[in-house]
C-alpha cells in the first residue's frame, strides 16, 4: 500500500467535515472522501498530478485556500524538500480549530521518522503507526501547540533573494540555494540567440533570465513549467523583460507547446517525484525538438550518463556535442 492510499483510507475512517489536502495525489479513494464530507478542498501545485486529480473529476487548486478558512481535518502528503514540508505542517496547525487534527503519511525510506518527529516537536502530541512500510502519524491543535516554532518554519520557507544566484527562490525549487552545475554549463556554452525561444522547464528562471540579460535581440521566450511555485518564482524574477516573456504553467511532457520556434533551451528532469524517470526526460526533450522550426536549434543539458544523443539523432538532422565536463554534457540539435 502506498502512503497516499494509507493516508486516504485513514481518513475515511474519520469522516470529518471539513476537509483540506495539501499537495493532493490523484486516487479512487479520493471520490470516496469527497462524496462522505461536507466539504472537500483539494490543493497540488505541480501540474502532471494537478491534471491527473481533474481527470477522475475532482475539483483543485494550485494555491492553498484562503487562509481565514478552517478545517476539522488536513492530510498532507510530504514533498521533498524538509523545509517545505514544516512549513506545510505549519500552515496546516494554523487553520485547524482546538481539537482540529493534521494528519500526514509518509513512505518510511522519504523521511517518514523525521517528519513524524517534526510533526510532534511543532505540535506537542502526536498519534503514529507504520503499515505496509509507510508510518502515518497525525496531531491535534491544542494548548501544547507551538506556535512560535510554527512562525519560524512558515518563514523559512517563504521566497527570498538567494546571493549565489541573485534571484528569488524558495525551499523545494530544484536547485534552489544556488545555480545547478547543469544549467551553468548550458549557459556558459550557448551562442548569441535572437528571435523566438523557449526555456522549457524553467524553474525559477535562471536560464532565462542570464539570456535575457546578455542577449539584445530577443523577441519572446516561452517559459514552460510544471511547478506553479517555481513560475511564481520565474515571473518576478523576470519582472525587468515581462514584456519578452510568455509564462505558462504546463506539464512539458504531455501538453501542447508552441511552435516554429528559433530555439530552445531545456535542462530536462530526470526525476518524478521520488522516482527516478528517464523516460519522462526523453519525452520532454522530444517535445523540445517537435516545438522548433527547420533550422531552429536545440540546447540540452543533461547528465553525462543520460542517452538523449540517438534520440536527439531521431528527430533532427543535426546533432552534436558541445561540451562534456563535470558529469554533464551539452547537446546541440538543428532541426
Amino acid at each position: 500500500m502506498k502512503a497516499i492510499e494509507l493516508l486516504y483510507r485513514t481518513a475515511l475512517e474519520i469522516e470529518p467535515e471539513r476537509i483540506l489536502i495539501i499537495n493532493a495525489k490523484a486516487h479512487p479513494l479520493l471520490l470516496t472522501i469527497q462524496a462522505q464530507s461536507g466539504q472537500l478542498d483539494i490543493q497540488q501545485h505541480f501540474k502532471p498530478l494537478h491534471a491527473a486529480i481533474q481527470h477522475i473529476g475532482l475539483a483543485v487548486f494550485p494555491a492553498w485556500p484562503d487562509s481565514g478558512k478552517m478545517y476539522d481535518l488536513i492530510l498532507l502528503s510530504p514533498s521533498k524538500n524538509r523545509q517545505q514540508t514544516h512549513a506545510w505542517m505549519a500552515e496546516a496547525m494554523n487553520r485547524l480549530p482546538e481539537n482540529g487534527r493534521v494528519m500526514v503519511a509518509c513512505a518510511n525510506d522519504h523521511g517518514a521518522k523525521s517528519y513524524a518527529s517534526a510533526l510532534e516537536k511543532l505540535a506537542g502530541n502526536i498519534a503514529s503507526r507504520s503499515k505496509s512500510k509507510c508510518r502515518i502519524f497525525s496531531a491535534r491543535k491544542s494548548a501544547t501547540y507551538n506556535s512560535a516554532l510554527a512562525t519560524q518554519w512558515i518563514a523559512a520557507a517563504l521566497p527570498r533573494h538567494v546571493d549565489s544566484h541573485g534571484l528569488i527562490t524558495r525551499p523545494g525549487l530544484f536547485s534552489w540555494d544556488r545555480p545547478d552545475r547543469g544549467s551553468a554549463l548550458l549557459l556558459s556554452q550557448l551562442p548569441a540567440l535572437s528571435g523566438n525561444g523557449m526555456d522549457l522547464c524553467c524553474g525559477y528562471g535562471l536560464l532565462t533570465e542570464q539570456i535575457l540579460r546578455r542577449q539584445d535581440d530577443i523577441t519572446v521566450i516561452h517559459l514552460v513549467e510544471a511547478d506553479q511555485l517555481a513560475l511564481e518564482c520565474a515571473i518576478d524574477n523576470l519582472k525587468p523583460w515581462r514584456r519578452s516573456i510568455l509564462p505558462r504553467w504546463a506539464d512539458a511532457a504531455s501538453e501542447p507547446l508552441a511552435e516554429q520556434l528559433d530555439w530552445v533551451v531545456c535542462n530536462p528532469p530526470f526525476h518524478s517525484g521520488q522516482n527516478r524517470d528517464v523516460a519522462l526526460g526523453r519525452r520532454i526533450a522530444q517535445r523540445a525538438c517537435q516545438s522548433l522550426r527547420r533550422g531552429g536549434a536545440l540546447f540540452l543539458v543533461a547528465n553525462r550518463q543520460l542517452p538523449y544523443e540517438q534520440l536527439l539523432r531521431s528527430e533532427l538532422r543535426q546533432c552534436r556535442c558541445m561540451v562534456e565536463t563535470d558529469g554533464f554534457k551539452v547537446l546541440e540539435g538543428v532541426r
